[in-house]
Order: structure tokens, then sequence, then C-alpha cells
């Protein structure tokens, strides 16, 4: 029905039906928000409403994190404790060594590489991965695990179409494009 560029037919639907519109994609019921003033009221006045994100098969994990739980209880306390434990000023303050050892080693190997074509997105990506793993597991980079590798791997996967998300009795069948 949408075609290649799905934002363009909503923009001609919405032209029509207005700047709210429900549909079904699926089973799932969705709600397209097409004007700023619709949008302000979905996302700050009916914010607590519409807060929880869709189940989706490949990131749930029992919905225990923090950014794809349900709002509710659990997901408010979570937040409580990443903002108060995790992201506090103190705490973040007490990393303030190893950001600075971590950019001290990038600009060390930038120096090194001096008259070649340097890709900077994959120095910055190598620094805040080496970061990663000294503020969440506490250690240097182990080569033999590849966390980008499964970071990407996880952002693939939730990316990816699963048919039964929108068509859950096709669940048995794990139909991801």
């Amino acid at each position: 029905m949408l075609g290649k560029l799905p934002h363009r037919r909503l923009e001609g639907l919405a032209k029509i039906y207005g700047p709210l519109m429900s549909l079904r994609l699926g089973q799932i019921p969705a709600v397209v928000v097409s004007s700023s003033e619709a949008a302000k009221h979905f996302l700050k006045t009916q914010d607590v409403v519409f807060a929880s994100r869709p189940r989706h098969e490949a990131a749930i994990y029992g919905s225990k994190g923090v950014a794809l739980s349900e709002y509710g209880a659990y997901w408010r306390n979570i937040r409580k404790v990443c903002t108060l434990q995790l992201l506090s000023a103190s705490k973040v303050q007490s990393f303030s060594a190893s950001r600075m050892r971590e950019m001290e080693k990038a600009v060390k190997s930038l120096k090194k590489m001096v008259g070649q074509v340097v890709d900077l997105s994959e120095v910055v990506h190598d620094v805040i991965e080496d970061f990663v793993y000294t503020m969440v597991l506490g250690c240097t980079k182990d080569v033999d695990l590849d966390l980008k590798g499964l970071v990407r791997n996880k952002v693939n996967l939730i990316g990816a179409f699963n048919l039964a998300d929108y068509v859950p009795c096709l669940r048995p069948f794990d139909l991801q494009f």
C-alpha cells in the first residue's frame, strides 16, 4: 500500500485525512502524526499515554532494558537508577581520567598516521569502544570479544523487518527481511 516512498504516501494521506491518522500495520495499530502541533501534543502533553514502545522480538530481552521496556513502575525505577547511579555528575566526573587516557591514545595513533588518509569516524568509534570497555567492564579491550561486532549485529537485528511483529501468527516461521 505504501510503496517505495512510504513517507510521501503518508504525506498524501495526511492531506486528505488530516495530521492525525490511525492505521493498521498487519495486526498492529499505529498512529501517524503529521504536524508539529500534533507531535507536540503527543510528545509533551500526552507523553505518559504514548510512552511505551511496541514489543520487538529481537530486542525485548525479557523487557529488562531501559530503552525498550514498557513504560511503568519497572521502567521508572531502572531509569532512576541509571540517572542517579550511572549518569550522575560525580559518576561522569569519576571517569574523566579514563576519558583523557583514551583521547591521548587516539591523538598518538593519529600522529602516527600523518600524511595518510584517516577514517576519522573509525577512530572516534574506537575511542568510544575502548572507553565503554573501561567504564562498563572495568578493563581494557579484549581482542577475543568483538563488542563492536555484537552491537552492530544487535542494531541489524532490531532494524530487520520481521513479518511476525505485524502478523503474529507467522511467528513460528521467523520471517525476517
